[in-house]
């Protein structure tokens, strides 16, 4: 019987192709001078890689990004292209005009119902005609530009909606 050297201790045996003895040794990893260089290469290799991947993730993102802007542009466009065609129609420019300027035909009496939820003091109501009172002309002049000035509630009727962003 033999006795086991210290590097059979430390081995894996096993037995394969024709009951042949196979020895494979499971040493800690030594890094050699070759290992060393290959390892270096890599890492270069790896290093000179990041940055032109890196710009290639960015303008991916950026063509993702102006894609669905050129998307959003050709909505508005359509949109815009849509209004102007029904801004074509002179029926419905008598019902804009009839619905956001109050506009009557000659001969037509037209009214304008305040009830208990419509708003009637001037700093409140954008777009709104200064009152007719005592007041200098000057100051309903500025009154008029401050009023112009404020940010306009788009559910007001009395004010035209944009449709700039």
């Amino acid at each position: 019987m033999r006795h086991a050297t210290p590097e059979q201790v430390h081995s894996h045996v096993s037995r394969a192709n024709h009951g042949r003895l196979l020895v494979v040794t499971t040493s800690s990893f030594k890094l050699t001078g070759r290992g060393f260089v290959l390892l270096g290469v890599g890492l270069m290799i790896l290093v000179t890689l990041a940055v032109p991947l890196r710009g290639l993730l960015r303008e991916r993102h950026d063509v993702a990004q102006l894609q669905q802007d050129v998307i959003e542009q050709k909505q508005t466009i359509k949109a815009l292209s849509d209004t102007r065609e029904r801004l074509k129609d002179p029926a419905y420019l008598q019902a804009l005009a009839r619905a956001r300027l109050n506009y009557v035909f000659p001969g037509e009496t037209g009214y304008v119902v305040l009830d208990k939820e419509t708003d009637t003091q001037v700093a409140t109501v954008p777009g709104a005609l200064v009152p007719n009172d005592d007041s200098p002309w000057y100051t309903k002049l500025w009154t008029s530009t401050k009023l112009a000035d404020k940010k306009q509630d788009p559910n007001n009727p009395l004010v035209v909606p944009t449709t700039s962003k």
